[in-house]
C-alpha cells in the first residue's frame, strides 16, 4: 500500500496518473504492467490531460474530500519471469482536504487508519509554492505539522518507508537563482532530518515532475520511475494480495460500478 500524502494541488494524482500513464508506452525499465482491477478509475484521473477532453493544457482533476476512508487505485506489475514477482500496488487517492484536518486534529488523525498499513507514505512539497517567498514556509509547516500528528498519534509504524517528494520540479529546473532553490532544499530537509530522523528512520527526499510544464527538458514521468524502483525493492509484505471488491456497494462513480461488476463475476469493462 503506497499512501501519497500533501496539501490540495500538490500534485499526488497526477504523479500516479503518470505512472499508468507510462505504461501505456511499455515496460518501466525491468517493470511490466500485469494487471489493473481500476482501469476505469485511472481513465477518469487522465482524461484532463488528453486530446479528447479538448484542453488548452493537461490538466489532472481534483479528487473531490469525502470524510477519511480513500479510494483505491490497483495496479499489478510484474518485475521478473515467474508469478512470484509479481507484485500487486494499492495507491491511496485521497483529497488534501484530509491530511489539513489530519494535521490540525489528532481525532482526525487517528481516522486515517490506512496509514498504519503503508509499506510507502509518499509526502509532497510543491515545487511552485517554493519559489513564492509567502507561501514556502508555510507549506514545510504543514508538513512538519501532518509528520508530528500522525508520530504523537502513533499512525506511523517505524517500519514504513517515508519519501518526501519535491513535485514539480520543473519549476526548480526553470529557477533563474539556483543557488538560493539548492541553499532552500538543503535547509528543509536538514530541518525534517533533524526533526523527525529519530522517530522516522527510514525518511529519504526525492524530486519528481510528473507532468512538466515549465522545463522542456524533463520527459513526462520524471522521477516516478525511480519511485517505482523504491517500491518494488522495498516490498516488506513480500506477498500478493487477494483483491476481492465488494459486491454490494451503493456508489454511483464508474469506479464502484466496476469493483461491483468484477465482484459479481460478470460484466464487461
Amino acid at each position: 500500500i503506497i499512501v501519497l500524502a500533501g496539501a490540495v494541488d500538490c500534485g499526488k494524482s497526477t504523479l500516479i496518473a503518470s505512472l499508468y500513464e507510462l505504461f501505456q508506452s511499455g515496460p518501466i525499465k525491468a517493470a511490466q504492467f500485469a494487471g489493473c482491477d481500476t482501469l476505469p478509475a485511472f481513465e477518469q484521473r487522465c482524461h484532463l490531460s488528453r486530446t479528447e477532453s479538448e484542453n488548452q493544457t493537461a490538466e489532472t482533476a481534483r479528487t473531490i474530500y469525502e470524510g477519511p476512508h480513500p479510494e483505491y487505485l490497483h495496479l499489478k506489475i510484474q518485475n521478473g519471469e515467474s508469478e512470484a514477482d509479481r507484485i500487486d500496488f494499492l495507491f491511496t487517492d485521497v483529497s488534501g482536504e484530509m491530511f489539513e484536518h489530519a494535521r490540525n486534529s489528532t481525532d482526525e488523525c487517528k481516522q486515517l487508519t490506512f496509514l498504519r498499513r503503508a509499506s510507502h507514505v509518499v509526502v509532497f512539497l510543491d515545487c511552485e509554492k517554493a519559489l513564492i517567498t509567502d507561501k514556502k514556509w508555510g507549506m514545510v509547516q504543514e508538513v512538519k505539522s501532518l509528520f508530528q500528528s500522525c508520530l504523537d498519534c502513533s499512525m506511523l509504524e517505524n517500519t514504513c518507508f517515508v519519501t518526501v517528494v519535491w513535485s514539480k520540479c520543473d519549476f526548480f529546473e526553470a529557477a533563474k537563482d539556483k543557488a538560493a532553490v539548492e541553499a532552500f532544499v538543503k535547509e528543509v530537509q536538514d530541518d525534517l532530518k533533524t526533526s523527525f530522523g529519530d522517530r522516522i528512520p527510514n525518511l529519504k527526499f526525492h524530486r519528481t515532475a510528473a507532468r512538466p510544464t515549465r522545463f522542456p527538458n524533463l520527459k513526462m514521468g520524471y522521477g516516478v520511475r525511480d519511485l517505482l524502483d523504491d517500491w518494488i525493492l522495498i516490498w516488506p509484505q513480500g506477498r500478493a494480495m487477494q483483491l476481492e471488491p465488494p459486491v454490494e456497494n451503493k456508489g454511483t462513480r464508474e469506479s464502484e460500478q466496476f469493483a461491483k461488476r468484477l465482484g459479481s463475476g460478470g460484466g464487461d469493462v
